[in-house]
């Protein structure tokens, strides 16, 4: 279903450079400027690094956000990207420390859209390696599909 369109997406924030709770705010607001309506939240948690773990915890939070219209997978990504960039991301390598990083989880109300393509995966391919998102998600409102 790479080409469906939605309205509701579920995105991972974090951070781990600076003033990781404002940074963490500064990305909610930078997600609401890109054109998505944050529904619900998760808990906000710190969580270890992955790959490099030679560095400062994560901030983490998972939010469920809807579009004013039905986006497509990949304007999904592009407003994340935007929302990343006017939060302070910076290119850097892999698993690298980082100020702001957006991440889609989940399309779709119940995740059901799934995207393979050389830009973007949904499901996200880590989402089964980091169970605290698992549990982030179920706290912002996600029951899984079909339902």
């Amino acid at each position: 279903m790479a080409d469906a369109s939605t309205d509701i997406a579920w995105l991972a924030l974090g951070v781990n450079i600076g003033r990781r709770g404002t940074a963490l705010a500064r990305q909610r607001e930078e997600v609401e400027r890109a054109g998505m309506h944050i529904e619900r939240t998760s808990a906000e948690v710190l969580t270890r690094a992955v790959g490099d773990t030679a560095q400062e915890d994560f901030h983490n939070q998972v939010l469920r956000v809807r579009s004013a219209m039905a986006w497509t997978p990949m304007r999904w990504l592009e407003r994340c990207q935007h929302a990343e960039r006017a939060a302070g991301r910076k290119v850097s390598y892999r698993w690298g420390p980082r100020v702001a990083d957006v991440d889609i989880l989940l399309l779709g109300l119940h995740g059901d859209i799934a995207v393979h393509s050389e830009r973007l995966t949904v499901p996200h391919p880590e989402l089964v390696n980091r169970p605290f998102l698992t549990a982030l998600l179920a706290q912002a409102g996600f029951s899984g599909g079909g339902g």
